[in-house]
């Protein structure tokens, strides 16, 4: 039974994707970190069996150089130096919301939770489970095989700054910063309110106060009419779009001067420049991190294939030949066909069929069972149009097969009327005989 002696609030639950995800990877960790002596071995007075008549509470015996006992459950003690641990294997952003004094309690509480689970599972047997056995075998295989490989990874030599050089030297246009200039704007409706407001300004309006009242661009009205970077060599405009007439004026412009009114989408522009920049490289020592990552992943992937082909070549045996029978299909093709006759719905019948097409093209029963897709469609389901396109499909395939009379006399009857029956005269006493123009034959038949 799990008691809570006390709680000072409910986490928040957005925590708790985050601690699900913490302590399903560190599981190995919790079950393993015993954080230190067992309560049973406490030497303090509660402990002790002289101390009866007393309420048996345990507490910690002496300096606990792991932190204060946080929790027990069952025999363990979780102490803060287990809740410490678990924490720092979490993501740097993560650790601090951690450690607030919600997120910490409820790291306990599910560490609590996953020990009572743990116990109950061993209490039940499990460990003696063969499934179980089986899992943490394979398991145990993946976890030896990726630490393997991570220490390989760990011995290969590290990227020297020459390198780093190099790489940087032959990638210039890879770290290169565009040309650009930092433009500000001030939109309206017309262009004889831009000349207005043009005339304005150059008569000494300031900027700022000239845009918050009159610029239409409720995004940018209230910080001077600011766009920020145009780029050079793209006619798209930060919040306006594609505006080359603008991009134009932001390269010849002279600094602080205002343009003449330029159209736009939106309505007429004035721009005004505030700095250009020319295009240029980024400093090798702002890159050096960036080409390091590229690098490494690079060798990694390089040593990964050299790594793995090594092992094939000198350790293993692929049989083509093998696979070639392994993948063959158990079900012979008369075994496909028997089975879409014994189908019950016309549709599962089809399936068989286009299965048996697939799996088996060159066999003679094959060219029955695409014969037989484009009948069903018509005899069993009135589905006429997809009829035709499979006995097309069929003569394509099929031009000289004994069935191909038959599949173009369906295209040219399928959906007529069936013979219409009369009474015969000379029949006999309930004789019926068709008239000689009025039923339709069979396939291979005629009219």
């Amino acid at each position: 039974m799990i008691r809570q002696v006390k709680s000072n609030g409910r986490p928040p639950r957005s925590l708790a994707p985050l601690l699900l995800a913490l302590l399903s990877l560190s599981a190995s960790f919790l079950i393993g970190c015993s954080g230190g002596p067992k309560p049973a071995q406490g030497t303090g007075a509660a402990s002790r069996p002289g101390a009866a008549g007393k309420a048996k509470v345990w507490r910690p015996a002496g300096h606990d150089t792991l932190g204060p006992t946080l929790a027990i459950v069952g025999g363990r003690r979780i102490t803060r130096h287990d809740v410490d641990s678990l924490i720092a294997t979490a993501p740097p952003s993560a650790q601090s919301q951690l450690r607030d004094p919600d997120g910490y309690r409820d790291v306990v509480k599910r560490m609590v939770v996953q020990e009572a689970v743990y116990n109950a599972a061993v209490r039940a047997g499990l460990e003696r489970d063969s499934s179980y056995l089986a899992q943490v075998k394979l398991s145990s295989r993946d976890l030896l095989m990726r630490r393997f490989y991570e220490m390989k990874i760990q011995a290969l030599p590290a990227i020297e700054d020459s390198g780093l050089k190099t790489y940087y030297e032959a990638h210039q246009q890879e770290f290169a910063i565009h040309a650009r200039a930092k433009v500000r704007h001030i939109v309206v409706p017309t262009r004889a309110k831009a000349l207005e407001i043009r005339r304005a300004l150059e008569k000494g309006a300031l900027w700022d106060q000239t845009c918050a009242k009159y610029s239409t661009d409720k995004a940018t009205k209230g910080d001077g009419g600011l766009i920020g970077w145009v780029a050079k060599d793209s006619d798209l405009v930060p919040g306006i779009g594609k505006a080359p007439a603008i991009v134009a004026a932001a390269y010849s412009l002279p600094i602080d001067q205002i343009s003449q009114p330029l159209q736009g989408v939106s309505g007429w522009h004035l721009i005004r420049v505030e700095t250009r920049e020319d295009e240029t490289v980024q400093p090798f020592e702002a890159t050096k991190s960036r080409i390091a990552t590229r690098l490494k992943s690079e060798q990694r992937e390089k040593y990964g294939k050299t790594f793995t082909d090594s092992l094939l070549q000198s350790s293993a045996t692929i049989f083509d030949d093998s696979i070639k029978v392994a993948l063959k299909p158990s079900k012979t093709a008369e075994d496909y066909f028997k089975e879409a006759q014994a189908a019950v719905t016309p549709l599962q019948r089809i399936e068989l069929y286009k299965e048996l097409v697939k799996r088996y093209p060159d066999e003679k029963v094959s060219i029955q069972a695409q014969f037989m897709i484009g009948f069903t469609y018509a005899e069993e389901m009135g589905e006429y149009d997809l009829a035709r396109r499979e006995f097309e499909e069929f003569l394509r395939v099929h031009p000289d097969s004994e069935l191909a009379g038959s599949a173009k006399w369906m295209i040219e009857n399928m959906g007529l009327p069936g013979p219409d029956l009369k009474d015969d005269d000379s029949g006999g006493e309930g004789g019926t005989s068709a008239g000689p123009d009025s039923g339709r034959a069979g396939p291979g038949g005629s009219k």
